[in-house]
């Protein structure tokens, strides 16, 4: 098992102020999080960036706010003991995407499918909207859409906030 701490904002959130969620994986093109830094900074919102790590799942939220998660697989051994490697990787792989960046933002890492997290934390945060990258160029993202449908598809037919799709790679005009 492994404990995963809450992340702090980076900068002063304002207060009252909705958010703009965003999701974010690893690997993730700069883009998602630059165009939903964009949308929150015109909107005067607060940016949360979500990664909802599928390959783990939940065991328990503690008083401190860590989250205490275990691999699905139950061949996987963690690397350390009391945190998740991966998780401070995307932070600071959001960090790095966002150096430069004005507004009040945070990392919320969780655990399990992507739409139930990026709903719970858009309620949360009482979101102007969620965004998300459009779907993994290449088999891989054909498939994941075949067999799951995409995250986009399953929020925009149930959430109550608005829902934008940032193209991760879009083709250039000649």
């Amino acid at each position: 098992m492994a404990r995963s701490a809450p992340h702090p904002w980076h900068g002063t959130p304002v207060e009252g102020a909705r958010a703009v969620v965003v999701g974010v994986v690893p690997g993730q093109s700069q883009r998602v999080v630059h165009a939903a830094a964009e949308l929150t900074q015109a909107l005067g919102a607060n940016l949360v960036c979500v990664w909802s790590d599928l390959a783990r799942t939940f065991v328990a939220a503690h008083g401190d706010g860590s989250l205490e998660s275990t691999p699905l697989d139950p061949d996987h051994v963690d690397a350390g003991e009391d945190r998740v490697l991966a998780d401070d990787e995307c932070a600071a792989e959001v960090a790095e995407n966002l150096s430069g960046y004005t507004g009040p933002w945070r990392f919320v890492y969780t655990v399990g499918e992507p739409t139930h997290a990026l709903a719970r934390v858009a309620a949360e945060h009482d979101a102007w909207m969620i965004a998300v990258g459009s779907r993994r160029a290449g088999l891989g993202g054909w498939m994941n859409h075949l067999v799951g449908g995409s995250t986009a598809g399953r929020l925009a037919h149930t959430q109550p906030v608005p829902v934008t799709i940032v193209p991760q790679h879009p083709k250039e005009s000649p």
